[in-house]
């Protein structure tokens, strides 16, 4: 144990990030999960190689990786549901395997700064009792130096990780928090992945802080002063004090827009199913649900999930029955998640389609942020191991789009501009933000995570979508096949302030918590007239990408003069 013990620390990290998560939701974790990983990476040495001591680098890389292997495999575990479509656990298994395998290695690029740029070294400073008085600081001074370039270093590998092909900038630190809404409403500045920086460099100090005290209290017997505390402790009591201000500001003007989202919770193999039949409940099941609930109240707008109908929009017979069976030039707007094609059916598009009264007034989004293996498959043409592995699956590619105009409605006298987002869009932080316009405007999702089924995936992607709605000031209308379906305000809350609804505006079977249900949820929405265009939505990840090319600066550093000292 001895031997191993920095790889059983490192793995003990990926493990209490995990349970920060859905499904276990012990997000106080994000604060002290880092300490295991820093303490094997700070305090243990390389192990000898042939040659000699390996480079210290190549130890930090390891362990990290380590981390973050057994971080995505529990985290991520919902991927394995894969099976069902690909007809073997194998592919599930494989599929978590490479996911796990790609996404540890940026925290293993973190543990390997965190090991060398990034390394406190306590028994060379203050700790060992023999500092003078005018060194009364200097452990503070080294503590904040070290947790801000992790901080630093950490937040843009989020970001970057987010943004790299294959993107997946899913459950950064920050969403952990998704508990804490007073917390994290300064993320309309810094955007979440800002988060990533304000916990490490938060989790940094609180295990620096331990260390210190143990090495006092073994070696000196009194405490010396913790200013490095006491600015962790002064930036979270700010962000707490920003998002009291933020949580109790109130718009000027507004409209109301009476919504509802219906959550079919259909199964992928009914949908598509060869048996006519079977899919043309699916689509009696639609009408009856939709009509039943217009004809009874009065509706500005009904949702449905994406891909709701197992036909395409430009076919005569999907246009037909929205006109005659859904909308029978009603007075609401319909917004569907529905599959359209060119003339030629050469080319297949995943949208979002507005219409009221009948089909001809539709506008219609194409997603543009497709997703690889879901949507088409990489390289098909050009690297047929893809091909071989998915062509079963995914037949033919999809088109992306390529507008980021938003859509429209009208309520009031006024147009409400309609932020489209299909699937995980509403988890890309970047894509969201470039519909943002002055005016009226709210975020709305159209998904199916009906092929991970009733697994944990839907739930952490809605926790995700959550922070589009802080970031840029907008709420978020969200209908999703199989959950987690509802509604959340420019303040991540599911919850109506205004007190009309007492209950979370979610679909949800109230016995037993479940999201996996058919059913559906209305909502009346005080939409702001005059939102603001916070600072994310303009300058976007530039905080991030800023700390993380200081962190990139540091690590370059060290190398330059290595290089200059070997040629002089």
């Amino acid at each position: 144990m001895r031997r191993f013990w920095p790889e059983v620390a490192a793995a003990t990290s990926g493990l209490l990030l995990a349970l920060c998560y859905p499904p276990f939701d012990l997000g106080g974790l994000v604060w002290i999960w880092v300490a295991p990983l820093l303490a094997a990476l700070w305090f243990s040495e390389p192990r000898p190689g042939k040659k000699g001591a390996r480079p210290r680098w190549r130890h930090g890389f390891r362990l990290g990786f380590v981390a973050g292997f057994v971080f995505v495999s529990i985290n991520a575990s919902w991927v394995v549901e894969m099976w069902r479509v690909a007809g073997t656990i194998w592919a599930g298994i494989g599929g978590l395997v490479a996911m796990a395998a790609y996404l540890a290695l940026y925290f293993a690029a973190f543990g390997a700064f965190a090991a060398t740029v990034g390394r406190w070294k306590p028994d060379d400073r203050t700790v060992s009792g023999i500092a003078k008085k005018r060194d009364l600081f200097a452990d503070s001074l080294s503590v904040l130096r070290v947790a801000f370039l992790n901080g630093a270093a950490w937040c843009g590998l989020e970001w970057l990780r987010g943004v790299v092909i294959p993107g997946f900038g899913w459950n950064g630190l920050g969403v952990a928090l998704k508990e804490h809404l007073t917390l994290v409403q300064f993320a309309d500045v810094i955007g979440v992945n800002g988060y990533g920086f304000v916990l490490m460099f938060a989790g940094t100090v609180l295990f620096c802080t331990f260390v210190r005290v143990w090495h006092e209290v073994r070696s000196r017997r009194r405490l010396r002063p913790h200013f490095d505390l006491g600015i962790a402790s002064a930036m979270v009591a700010g962000l707490f004090l920003y998002g009291l201000s933020a949580m109790m500001r109130q718009p000027d003007k507004t409209v109301d827009l009476r919504a509802r989202v219906m959550q079919m919770n259909i199964d992928l193999e009914d949908k598509w199913s060869e048996d006519l039949a079977v899919r043309q409940k699916v689509i009696f099941d639609y009408r009856d649900l939709t009509r039943t609930f217009v004809e009874a109240a009065p509706h500005d707008l009904v949702v449905w999930p994406e891909t709701a109908l197992p036909g395409v929009f430009n076919f005569p017979w999907v246009q037909e029955y929205l006109n005659d069976h859904i909308l029978k030039g009603e007075e609401f707007y319909l917004i569907a998640g529905l599959e359209d094609s060119n003339l030629q059916n050469t080319e297949i598009y995943n949208t979002i389609t507005i219409m009221k009264s009948d089909t001809g007034s539709h506008q219609m989004h194409r997603k543009s942020h497709l997703m690889p293996f879901g949507e088409y498959i990489p390289f098909r043409k050009t690297f047929p191991l893809f091909a071989w592995i998915a062509g079963g699956v995914i037949v033919q590619d999809f088109t992306a789009g390529d507008s980021i105009e938003p859509l429209s409605v009208e309520k009031e006298g006024h147009s409400i501009g309609i932020i489209p987002l299909i699937c995980i869009e509403d988890t890309i932080p970047f894509h969201a933000r470039a519909f943002v316009r002055p005016g009226p405007q709210i975020l709305v999702n159209v998904t199916n995570d009906g092929w991970f089924y009733d697994s944990v995936q839907p739930q952490q992607h809605f926790n995700n979508a959550i922070f589009r709605c802080i970031e840029l000031r907008r709420p978020m209308i969200r209908a999703a096949n199989t959950g987690v379906s509802g509604f959340i305000d420019e303040r991540g809350s599911v919850y109506d302030r205004s007190g009309r609804e007492k209950n979370e505006r979610i679909v949800r079977d109230l016995e037993s918590g479940s999201t996996y249900i058919r059913g559906s949820v209305p909502a009346t929405l005080a939409i702001d007239l005059d939102p603001p265009i916070t600072v994310f939505a303009r300058i976007g990840d530039s905080f991030s990408i800023a700390v993380g090319l200081i962190a990139l600066g540091f690590a370059f550093v060290p190398w330059a003069r290595k290089r200059v000292k070997l040629a002089t």
